[in-house]
């Protein structure tokens, strides 16, 4: 025996004397690509710079073996 199944997309089931439902947009934040800065170029060829962020104070250094490490 074959069931029926009555199935309502959301625009059959609306009002049609309302407004549409909003449209999702996202932020031009979100859609351009972020920054790149080169260490060099930040820390002005220094070792270590500090980069203050919500009233904390962190230290991005440079290692002996060219790595970066952010601490607090």
């Amino acid at each position: 025996m074959m069931r029926m199944v009555r199935i309502c997309v959301y625009t059959c089931c609306v009002n049609p004397n309302t407004s549409p439902p909003p449209t999702i947009t996202t932020p031009a934040s979100a859609q351009a690509p972020a920054p790149r800065v080169a260490f060099a170029e930040l820390s002005g060829g220094r070792r270590e710079v500090y980069i203050e962020h919500a009233g904390q104070v962190y230290r991005l250094s440079l290692t002996a073996q060219n790595k970066l490490i952010l601490t607090k």
